[in-house]
């Protein structure tokens, strides 16, 4: 076969070379989980104050105005294949730009970028080690406490947090709720070898935070995960610490080959007359 018909085929099927990064389209993609339309007009009107506007930002509710119909683990699923941003914001509806806006969070998601290459997730608030924050934040319990540089940490909280489009992170498919998306991202993250930072940009979060009924189920899904991955790990949260402990090496070693293969044999290639998919 001639080049020549190599290239025809290739224009025929619309054939992309992609021989460089993802351009983006505006420098920043702001996702907000939308539970009352009066708090994001506020979240709105403060953020065009301070700079953010069509021109350089996209924004994209995760409506659940009149019901939940994503969680935070699949709003964040659901939001990636929109967004055209160069870095993409997620934040609660109760959020508010009182102090700094886009020049600053451009300068320092630039500063972070210099300082380290591989940073994946950055926000306002998060855990530096068991029994240590760190926080960058006006909101209900605000201890004037605050960063000067960014800050290396190894969770986030959820009122606000940063992804860099080009280097993106996806929530785990066996969680869900509302509680712990963050820092699951960032054991992700640190699993993908990138690290996650609080960086000095100042906005105000109008809640104190929710410890709900569905709280301490998410946190014990949260640990009956990540304690098989990191055993003997201590792990700081805004909201909770986490000691793994090393039962999850007992139960990371039922997790032999054989023991999937029977899974598999049980769940997915069982017979009609069996317990399988779809029964």
């Amino acid at each position: 076969m001639s080049a020549g018909t190599k290239g025809d085929v290739a224009d025929r099927l619309g054939v992309r070379y992609l021989a460089g990064p993802a351009e983006a389209e505006v420098t920043f993609t702001f996702v907000t989980l939308l539970a009352r339309q009066d708090r994001y007009d506020r979240m709105l009107t403060s953020a065009e104050a301070k700079g953010f506007h069509a021109g350089n930002s996209q924004f994209l509710a995760i409506d659940n105005r009149r019901g939940n119909n994503f969680d935070g683990y699949g709003a964040i699923r659901r939001a990636l294949p929109e967004a055209k941003g160069r870095y993409i914001v997620f934040t609660h509806d109760d959020v508010e730009f009182v102090a700094d806006g886009a020049e600053r969070l451009t300068a320092c998601l630039e500063e972070l970028t210099r300082l380290d290459p591989l940073w994946l997730l950055a926000g306002n608030a998060g855990g530096v080690t068991y029994g240590k924050n760190a926080r960058h934040l006006r909101d209900p319990h605000d201890a004037e406490e605050r960063v000067t540089a960014p800050t290396l940490v190894e969770s986030l909280d959820e009122n606000f947090f940063v992804m860099r489009r080009d280097h993106p992170v996806v929530n785990s498919y066996d969680l869900t709720g509302f509680h712990f998306y963050a820092s699951d991202l960032c054991r992700l993250a640190e699993i993908m070898g990138g690290r996650s930072y609080v960086i000095p940009f100042l906005l105000e979060h109008h809640s104190p935070g929710m410890i709900d009924a569905t709280f301490q189920p998410s946190r014990q899904r949260f640990a009956q995960k990540y304690r098989r991955y990191f055993p003997g790990r201590k792990l700081q949260c805004t909201v909770a610490q986490f000691d793994f402990g090393l039962g999850g090496l007992r139960e990371g070693w039922r997790e032999t080959p054989k023991s999937r293969w029977d899974f598999l044999d049980d769940h997915v290639y069982a017979s009609p007359d069996s317990k399988g998919v779809g029964q």
